[in-house]
């Protein structure tokens, strides 16, 4: 579930223990020079200086993981790996496990794990002469998270000179999850087997059963799935009551049938841990006043579907740990797919909108691709985009969507963007609610 691309202290105190230089994994590139350990939070870190160092630094934020941190490799530094090849320094975040010594929905301290191998690469190496945040998926929204919080110093200058979210839930975790919500109570009215009628019953907002109940696998949530909707048979192959629950969950939520399974293994075992794990036990969201629509029946979907109201101060922490404020002070480029099934495109539309009304959208160019995964960028598309950003904060002038292409395409291509795509806004996804 982790995608491919996919406590902050003082720089004193790092200087006294700034972590011991190792060898650097393979792939880094030879005469590198690298420093990795494990911090006082256990969150573990990866640090590369090239031989040709450029003078500039990339952080990268990996996305959601619900595995235990551990040791980073070349490929934990995300596309940033491929800028050490172009003389930028990369290092990246593990991020700090969770109370169950597990990764999960880690936004608000995955920023500060960022921020602390940023202090740790300036009291090794010095002040980069421009520093650059990247991340995808959950990443992009850790990366919004460390250009609001972290982005400027107490002196006033920038902390981070750009930064690049890609394929980020940047209406928020609070919004996005009432859609993980949505699909989790809709496929149990329809499906009935997660839980089954005579196994311990939940709260759906818990995601999955509490302990001490026997937990459950990836697996067998998985074939639940195909049992009730034949997902993982050929359409003809499905019974007509399997043919047709798939085609009421799949209407009311919206979503692509190729991600159903997807975004269950989240709307389950991501909310649990959040929920469970971080919010102990309260409930973040709600469906209180909304009306499904999209159904073979929605007057019966409506009157039978699980119903929860949120709590305020799991509400709170939400907004606190996972929203984003607008407060963006640098160069931003944002990269969404289209058809992007698990972070839906209209989170960028949410995005715009939260800097607009910040009156920080002067420091926003937003990119899209025609790609239906999540996010499905290639190396091109990737550089394209970051290039437009290095050469913003160098000029001080934001690229259009056509100069990011034509950056793309000086890098070989290929490209798929569409220039001329702007999406809806995001509740015409995820039906709107009071918190």
């Amino acid at each position: 579930m982790k995608t491919t691309f996919g406590t902050v202290v003082t720089i004193l105190a790092y200087a006294a223990s700034a972590g011991a230089q190792t060898s650097c994994p393979p792939g880094i590139p030879s005469g590198s020079t690298c420093y990795a350990d494990q911090d006082e939070t256990g969150a573990y870190y990866l640090i590369a200086q090239p031989p040709d160092y450029n003078g500039q630094l990339v952080l990268w934020n990996h996305g959601y993981s619900l595995s235990s941190p551990a040791p980073l490799g070349a490929g934990d530094l995300g596309p940033a790996y491929l800028l050490l090849f172009q003389g930028f320094a990369a290092a990246a975040s593990s991020y700090r496990p969770d109370a169950l010594g597990l990764g999960g929905w880690a936004v608000a301290d995955a920023a500060a794990d960022t921020e602390s191998v940023r202090h740790r690469f300036v009291s090794i190496f010095g002040s980069p002469s421009k520093t650059y945040v990247v991340g995808a998926s959950e990443g992009g929204l850790v990366t919004a998270k460390v250009a609001e919080v972290y982005g400027v110093g107490p002196d006033g200058t920038l902390n981070y000179d750009g930064s690049m979210p890609m394929c980020g839930p940047l209406a928020g975790g609070r919004r996005n999850w009432y859609g993980g919500f949505d699909l989790r109570v809709v496929y149990q009215y329809y499906c009935q087997n997660l839980p089954r009628p005579e196994e311990p019953q939940y709260p759906l907002y818990l995601g999955l059963a509490p302990p001490p109940n026997p937990p459950i696998t990836q697996e067998e949530v998985i074939a639940r799935i195909n049992e009730c909707t034949g997902i993982l048979v050929p359409p003809e192959q499905r019974t007509e009551t399997q043919a047709q629950n798939l085609a009421n969950i799949l209407g009311v939520t919206k979503i692509p049938e190729s991600f159903l399974i997807t975004d269950m293994l989240f709307a389950t075992f991501a909310l649990q841990e959040l929920v469970l794990v971080r919010i102990g036990g309260l409930s973040p969201v709600t469906n209180l006043g909304v009306t499904y629509t999209g159904s073979s029946d929605d007057e019966a979907l409506n009157k039978g579907v699980f119903r929860a109201g949120s709590n305020p101060t799991a509400v709170d922490y939400m907004a606190s740990a996972y929203d984003p404020t607008g407060n963006v002070p640098m160069p931003t480029i944002t990269i969404h797919t289209k058809g992007d099934g698990l972070v839906i495109v209209e989170n960028e539309r949410a995005y715009l909108e939260t800097l607009q009304a910040a009156g920080t959208d002067g420091n926003l160019v937003q990119t899209y691709t025609n790609a239906n995964g999540h996010c499905e960028f290639g190396p091109s598309e990737f550089g394209g985009a970051f290039f437009s950003l290095v050469n913003w904060v160098h000029t001080g002038t934001p690229p259009t969507p056509e100069q990011v292409v034509a950056n793309c395409e000086d890098l070989g291509g290929p490209c798929n963007f569409d220039t001329d795509f702007s999406p809806q806004p995001f509740e015409t996804r995820i039906l709107p609610r009071n918190p």
